[in-house]
């Protein structure tokens, strides 16, 4: 017989992919799609007490070297049988329904989640039911470079194309080093 308990646990959410037009994306094999969010919870006890503390992941993510542990929480377009899953409810503090805005890298949230015991012998799951974000830290976008890849609004100068061909090597069998690059392009 499965045992189901509910958790609430507050924490901050990175790499949320739950919201907006991406949010179900090709899960790590390619076979399917899902949901998916990384969590930092505040508190581990839960964890502890489920004995679930193998699934902390530990955090060696320079975009944010403040993140710390976290469970990676997932969720499929379609059950074991089948069937489609409806996505990830998100609500507000005052338990509206989310205004779709994306949720960016530290957004602090309260994570409803169910952990399912399947019995002696069984590995215990857990999944996501709901999430109330409690403080919204806006998306910004890109990787960390500043603006998209296609916004080159601050370059005043004119492209050049690299330069044609391969090197050729010089008496020693050394390549010579090309003196026609442009070496003031801004970025």
């Amino acid at each position: 017989m499965t045992d189901y308990t509910t958790v609430f646990v507050e924490g901050k959410v990175y790499w949320a992919k739950i919201v907006g037009p991406k949010a179900l994306h090709d899960n790590y094999d390619r076979d399917g799609r899902q949901w998916a969010y990384e969590l930092v919870p505040d508190n581990v006890d839960f964890l502890k007490e489920h004995r679930l503390l193998d699934r902390l992941k530990e955090a060696n993510d320079p975009a944010n070297p403040d993140k710390g542990e976290y469970l990676v929480l997932k969720k499929p377009e379609y059950n074991k049988d089948g069937e489609k899953n409806d996505p990830i409810t998100i609500i507000d503090a005052d338990q509206n329904e989310w205004d779709g805005k994306l949720l960016g890298n530290g957004t602090s949230v309260v994570a409803k989640l169910t952990i399912a015991d399947f019995g002696k012998g069984k590995k215990k799951a857990i999944w996501t039911q709901a999430i109330m974000v409690t403080d919204l830290v806006p998306y910004e976008g890109g990787s960390g470079g500043g603006g998209s890849a296609s916004d080159f609004s601050g370059y005043s100068g004119k492209a050049k194309g690299a330069p044609k061909g391969k090197a050729k090597p010089d008496s020693k069998g050394k390549a010579k080093e090309l003196d026609d690059l442009d070496d003031d392009v801004p970025f």
